[in-house]
């Protein structure tokens, strides 16, 4: 955009993002099910199958805000303290909305349960569908849509391999332009 003067001016202001905090849980039951979560984008409509968790809110501890997630979305109480496995930082949509996370990843072991959300918010309330619990295997194999993508092999290769010293990074590559100029 040009002004009288012949300058040039930038139309909008460039400002830093700074990513959400998350917990993602790992709610792992005696035959080594995952509970995730189905739900739908309200706006795209496209479904999917995700674990449980959440934002971090001030103040909270991974493992308050893991507890705080649990309940609220599925009804536990008394979680057991998770264990720190994996770490992402990841940009979704939802909502006609992108959101960037720095995600932090806990395993928990429980007890089988029937989920019952106890406090979801508007747009959990209006996306979530069900729940089931899924062996690692299936969702190896499932062509439904899962987050992460890989879920099913990452989970396969945690029960495999334990629980790391320090938490895995299970982000995607990012390429760099040198990449996909050489595809």
């Amino acid at each position: 955009m040009a002004t009288r003067s012949g300058t040039s001016k930038i139309p909008h202001l460039y400002c830093w993002a700074v990513a959400r905090l998350a917990v993602k849980l790992l709610l792992l039951d005696e035959d080594d099910r995952l509970l995730l979560i189905y739900a739908k984008d309200p706006q795209t409509e496209a479904e999917c199958w995700y674990p449980v968790g959440g934002g971090i809110e001030p103040g909270e501890t991974l493992q308050e805000a893991a507890a705080r997630e649990a309940f609220e979305e599925t009804g536990i109480v008394d979680l057991p303290p998770g264990l720190p496995v994996w770490r992402r930082d990841h940009t979704y949509e939802f909502d006609g909305q992108a959101i960037e996370v720095h995600e932090t990843w806990l395993m928990h072991r429980v007890d089988r349960f029937d989920p019952a959300p106890a406090h979801l918010s508007e747009h959990e309330a209006r996306s979530i569908l069900g729940f089931r619990w899924w062996q690692a295997q299936e969702l190896a194999e499932v062509t439904e849509t899962v987050f992460p993508p890989r879920l099913g092999q990452l989970l396969m290769d945690l029960l495999t391999d334990g629980v790391p010293a320090d938490p895995v990074d299970i982000g995607e590559p990012k390429s760099s332009i040198a990449d996909r100029e050489s595809l």
